[in-house]
């Protein structure tokens, strides 16, 4: 008796693809985000880019929560 062997549907691929895309532009933006910075508000740049990179959606979306706005600079000079 062979061993059946399971691949994913063009169905299941159709629904993967672009939660794949939106998780892999969300780590991009942010990573690229967290460059950018000279400074980061709760944890040091190194600890987020390893929340960012290993905890895909959660990690992404908890630095745009803890992270996102300004960097505390008044550039109203």
């Amino acid at each position: 008796m062979k061993a059946k062997v399971i691949f994913m549907d063009t169905k299941m691929w159709l629904l993967l693809t672009p939660i794949l895309l939106i998780q892999l532009i969300l780590m991009i933006i942010n990573l690229i985000n967290i460059s950018k910075k000279s400074k980061t508000k709760y944890l040091s740049k190194i600890i987020w880019v390893f929340i960012v990179i290993l905890t895909s959606y959660i990690g992404n979306i908890c630095y745009l929560i803890f992270e996102s706005g300004d960097d505390g600079q008044d550039d109203s000079n």
